[in-house]
């Protein structure tokens, strides 16, 4: 390539509707650093996304709502107007290079096809385009790494400590960037744990833990527990869950209350 970075169009959406999933193919061969989802028509934004899934071979590696979408981009301080939707793979406010790049999906290797498939919920006459920014492959292809979204959901029937489990181990465990703890109701998520063979990794409690994000320049987004293991842009401080014997994810409720875990993992893409 004679350009580093490129922003081109990708092939387009069939289905979209007010209500409905819309579906996509995505071309392979390239370093895929992430999408722009650019929306329009009387009424569609990132509202009426109410579930986004890609799938890689077949594989689903990333699954979100629209409103969890920008709760990952917004938390790492990315400013974009309300017709867009970015799904980014890179870290943008990296260290290196390679702090920056290495969750990027490089198609160029081990990738026969891509799939997108975005579920609209109570749009007007939307319209749906995707643009792709795309680098020059990487050796290894995505054999390597990449960068995938998960989600678990969980619910608990009164205030107390609740344990949401998480992949880990050497079968299924992955090298985990960020966890979000989306929850329905302000102030009921009062603090949370995580312990990784039984050592405290993470501990806090809600104000702490929104002046700890907002001194490293995260922007909290609302109802959402944020624990951010890259908080000062240094990829060699994720959370490596390969070799665990045991993981804990411990949330202290308020009250009763259910939503979703999403979390931010650096995988293969054989494994989660």
């Amino acid at each position: 390539m004679s350009v580093g970075k490129i922003l081109r169009k990708s092939l387009p959406f069939a289905n979209v509707s007010a209500s409905g999933i819309a579906t996509a193919s995505v071309t392979v061969g390239r370093t895929i650093e992430g999408f722009m989802l650019l929306m329009g028509g009387t009424t569609f934004s990132s509202a009426n996304i109410s579930l986004v899934r890609i799938k890689v071979n077949g594989k689903q590696c990333f699954e979100a709502t629209g409103a969890q979408i920008d709760k990952i981009a917004k938390f790492q301080g990315l400013t974009y107007p309300a017709t867009l939707l970015p799904i980014i793979f890179t870290e943008i406010a990296g260290r290196d290079w390679l702090d920056e790049m290495v969750g990027a999906w490089d198609t160029s290797a081990g990738v026969a096809n891509i799939t997108m498939e975005v579920t609209i919920a109570g749009a007007t006459a939307p319209t749906l385009d995707s643009y792709v920014i795309e680098s020059a492959p990487q050796a290894g292809g995505v054999g390597n790494v990449m960068t995938k979204v998960l989600r678990y959901p969980y619910s608990v029937a009164a205030g107390g400590l609740l344990s949401i489990p998480l992949p880990f181990g050497p079968v299924n465990g992955a090298v985990i960037k960020r966890i979000h703890i989306e929850y329905g109701v302000a102030n009921n998520l009062t603090a949370c744990t995580v312990k990784e063979n039984g050592v405290v990794v993470h501990e806090s409690v809600f104000g702490l833990m929104q002046a700890y994000n907002q001194f490293y320049r995260g922007v909290n987004q609302t109802n959402t527990y944020h624990i951010d293991f890259l908080i000062d842009e240094n990829g060699k401080n994720a959370m490596d869950t390969r070799a665990d014997r045991t993981l804990e994810l411990l949330p202290t409720f308020a009250a009763a209350d259910s939503g979703f875990v999403f979390v931010e993992y650096l995988d293969t893409l054989g494994n989660l």
